[in-house]
C-alpha cells in the first residue's frame, strides 16, 4: 500500500476473495461446504485446539452418560445411591489435595515453552509434582486414618467411609497423570490431550464395569471403586508414555530424572501465592456443591441420592454446553475490559448472561419434554419424580444467567469479595438445607440447590450493579494472567457456572 493511499476494500483483499471463492449457492442461499470448511478450521492451530478440546469434551459427556445407565441398572437403587455417597464424601475429603495448582500452572508454564526456557520449564513440571505428591500424601493418611469416622460423623454410614480407602489408591498415580496433561496443555498439544482424555474415561470406566460385571473385588460398589481405581493407574501409564514421547522429546520439558531434581530444588511458596486465594474460593464452591448429596446422605439414604443424581443427569448436555460457552465469554469479557474499558465489559455481560439465559431455558424445556427418552434408559424405578426432575432443569435454565459471573468477579480483581461472601451465605443455606431434605428427601435436595443458588447470585449481581464493584477496576489484570479459577481445564475437576455452582460427576483427578 503506498502512502495516502485508501486502505483495501475487504471485499477486494486475497483473504476475502480466497475465502469467497470457496462458497456455494443452492436456492439462493450462499453456504460453505463442509470440506472446505474443515481443511480451513484445521490450518488454524487455536480453531483446532479448541476443535479439539470440545471434540474430548463432548465424548467424555456421552462415554460418562452412558457409564451412569449401566451402573445404575447393576448396582441397582440402593448401590447406585450408595456409590454416588462414596464419591461425595471422598470429594469432600480431597478438597485439601485439589487446590487447583496444576491447572494455574499452566499459563506461566505455556509462557516458558513459547520461549523454550527449560529453567522456568522444569521448575514449574517440578513444582507441579512436587506440590501433587504432597498434598496427595497428606490426603491419602487422612483418609486412611479418619475415613470411617468422618463417614460415620457425616452420614452416620462408617461402611460408606471405609469406601473411600478404596477410591484414595488412585490418587498417587493420578499426581502423575495431572503432571503430564498439564505439560501437554502447555505445550498446546491438544489433540493429545483430547487422546489421553478419550483413553482415560474408555479404561477407567471400561474397568469399572468389567470388575462389577466379574464379581471382581466382592462385586458391587466396591468392585466399581476398585475398577475405576485400577483403570486410573493404566491411564496415568499411558498419559506419562505421552509426556515422554512428545513433551520430553519435543517440547524441552524434563525427563523423569530431571523432573525429581527440578521438584526437589524448587520452593514450596513459588507459584503458590498468586494462585491461593482463587484455589480457596473455588474449594469452598466444591465443598457447597457436595452439601446436597451429603445431606442426604445422612438424613434420607441412598434410594433419594440415587433420584437426586439421576435426575440431574437429564441436563449433562444443556450443563456441558454452559462450560463451553461460560470459556468464551469470559475470555471476550477480558479483551473488552482491556480495549474499552469497564461500562463496556458491564454492558457486553449483561448482554451475553441474558442472550444466554433464555437459550438456557429453551434447552432445559426441550430436555424435560425427553424425558419419556431418560426414563428408558435408566428405568422409571430411576426417574419416579417429573417435579425432581423440573426442579433440576431450572436449575440448570438458571446456570445460563450466571455463566460469566465467576469471570467478571476476577476481572473486576473481587476474587475476595467472592470467597467471603460464600461464607456467610452457606451458614445459611445449610440448615435450609438440612430442614428440606429430612422433610422431603431428593426433591428438598434439588429445592434447596436451586434457592440457594438463586439467592446467592441475586446478591452477587446484585453488587455488579453497584458503582462500588467497578471502582478499582482500571488497571486490573486481566482474565489470562490472573488465571480464572473457574475456567475448565484438564486438570480441573468438572465444575458447574455461576459464582456458587460446582457438580461431581464421579471421580475427579
Amino acid at each position: 500500500m503506498t502512502i495516502g493511499a485508501p486502505p483495501a476494500h475487504p471485499a477486494t483483499t486475497p483473504d476475502f476473495n480466497g475465502a469467497r471463492s470457496r462458497l456455494r449457492t443452492a436456492w439462493g442461499v450462499l453456504y460453505w461446504p463442509l470440506r472446505p470448511a474443515l481443511e480451513a478450521l484445521v490450518r488454524r492451530r487455536l480453531a483446532r485446539d479448541i476443535f479439539f478440546l470440545q471434540v474430548s469434551n463432548g465424548l467424555q459427556r456421552a462415554l460418562g452418560f452412558g457409564f451412569s445407565i449401566v451402573i445404575a441398572r447393576v448396582l441397582g437403587v440402593t448401590g447406585y445411591g450408595e456409590y454416588l455417597l462414596v464419591l461425595s464424601l471422598y470429594s469432600t475429603l480431597n478438597l485439601l489435595g485439589n487446590l487447583g495448582v496444576g491447572q494455574f500452572l499452566v499459563v506461566p508454564l505455556a509462557q516458558a515453552v513459547a520461549t523454550r526456557d527449560r529453567g522456568a520449564i522444569a521448575r514449574g513440571t517440578g513444582y507441579t509434582l512436587k506440590f501433587g505428591l504432597i498434598l496427595g500424601l497428606l490426603v491419602v493418611l487422612a483418609v486412611l486414618l479418619a475415613g470411617e469416622v468422618v463417614g460415620d460423623l457425616i452420614m452416620h454410614r462408617p461402611d460408606l467411609g471405609n469406601l473411600t480407602r478404596i477410591v484414595v489408591a488412585g490418587l498417587l498415580p493420578s499426581v502423575a497423570y495431572n503432571v503430564a496433561i498439564t505439560s501437554l496443555q502447555a505445550g498446546r498439544r491438544m489433540s493429545t490431550l483430547a487422546v489421553i482424555e478419550i483413553f482415560d474415561l474408555l479404561v477407567g470406566r471400561g474397568c469399572a464395569v468389567f470388575f462389577v460385571l466379574a464379581g471382581i473385588a466382592g462385586g458391587g460398589v466396591a468392585g466399581v471403586l476398585w475398577g475405576t481405581v485400577v483403570g486410573g493407574a493404566i491411564s496415568a501409564a499411558h498419559a506419562v508414555w505421552w509426556y515422554w514421547r512428545i513433551a520430553v522429546r519435543h517440547d524441552e520439558f524434563p525427563g523423569l530424572a530431571g523432573l525429581v531434581r527440578a521438584g526437589w530444588k524448587v520452593p514450596m511458596g513459588t507459584y503458590f501465592r498468586f494462585s491461593a486465594l482463587a484455589s480457596v474460593d473455588k474449594n469452598i464452591a466444591q465443598l457447597f456443591g457436595q452439601t446436597p448429596m451429603l445431606l442426604l446422605g445422612r438424613y434420607a439414604g441412598p434410594e433419594e441420592a440415587a433420584y437426586f443424581g439421576i435426575a440431574g443427569k437429564v441436563f449433562t448436555l444443556l450443563a456441558s454446553l454452559h462450560g463451553g460457552a461460560s470459556r468464551a465469554l469470559s475470555v471476550r469479557l477480558s479483551q473488552e475490559m482491556g480495549q474499552r474499558g469497564p461500562a463496556s465489559t458491564r454492558r457486553l455481560f449483561w448482554r451475553g448472561s441474558l442472550a444466554w439465559g433464555g437459550g438456557s431455558a429453551i434447552g432445559a424445556i426441550g430436555l424435560l419434554v425427553a424425558l419419556p427418552v431418560f426414563r428408558i434408559a435408566y428405568g422409571v424405578e430411576y426417574l419416579p419424580s417429573v417435579a425432581l426432575v423440573a426442579v433440576h432443569g431450572a436449575l440448570q435454565a438458571k446456570q445460563g444467567l450466571t455463566i460469566a459471573l465467576g469471570a467478571v468477579y476476577l476481572i473486576a480483581g473481587r476474587v475476595a469479595t467472592n470467597a467471603l461472601l460464600k461464607v456467610p451465605l452457606i451458614m445459611v443455606a445449610v440448615p435450609w438445607g438440612m430442614w428440606l431434605v429430612q422433610g422431603w428427601g431428593a426433591m428438598g435436595a434439588a429445592v434447596y440447590q436451586l434457592t440457594v443458588y438463586v439467592a446467592g447470585d441475586v446478591v452477587y449481581l446484585g453488587l455488579i450493579l453497584t458503582p462500588w464493584f467497578w471502582q478499582s477496576v482500571t488497571g486490573s489484570p486481566s482474565f489470562s494472567e490472573t488465571l480464572d479459577p473457574h475456567a475448565e481445564s484438564p486438570t480441573a475437576p468438572k465444575e458447574g457456572v455461576g459464582i456458587l455452582a460446582s457438580e461431581s460427576d464421579g471421580m475427579s483427578r
